[in-house]
């Protein structure tokens, strides 16, 4: 899938594709998350922002960049979201965006369960469809990576 044309003239730093984009940030996730190099992603803030443009990236990328999408959606299910009641009882998708979003705001994060958390609301925010709040910060990225040339 192309976010922007495959030339070399569409972006900043050449044409990256979205398997392309997906690698850069997954080194950036893991090395940052790491600390031990330039970029440190030593806080919960840090790691989880580059988390969900690393998860926003995996969708658009396809192929073996989809797995998680899949872990996290067979999860949602195995809970019983979205498909009537499951041990919790019946949950919307509504309700488990809402629960990563409060587990953001007041869990006490380190940088890995950040990345986690991220990763997570990348996949199951944009289930939640095009006309809820949910799908804004994954299109917020989706136009980020446009801007740049890549996906």
């Amino acid at each position: 899938m192309y976010l922007a044309a495959p030339d070399s003239t569409a972006s900043i730093v050449g044409f990256m594709g979205s398997g392309g984009l997906a690698l850069c940030l997954t080194a950036l996730l893991v090395f940052g998350v790491m600390g031990k190099g330039w970029i440190k992603l030593n806080t919960g803030a840090k790691a989880g922002t580059v988390a969900f443009l690393a998860g926003t990236s995996y969708m658009a990328a396809g192929k073996i960049w989809g797995s998680p999408e899949q872990v996290v959606q067979q999860g949602w299910t195995g809970l019983g979201v979205g498909g009537g009641t499951g041990p919790f009882g019946e949950i919307g998708i509504g309700a488990a965006c809402s629960l990563l979003l409060l587990l953001m705001l007041v869990a006490p994060l380190n940088p890995v369960r950040a990345t986690a958390l991220a990763l997570i609301a990348a996949v199951t925010w944009p289930s939640a469809g095009d006309g809820t709040i949910w799908s804004v910060p994954g299109q917020l990225a989706a136009a980020f990576f446009m801007m740049i040339g890549s996906g």
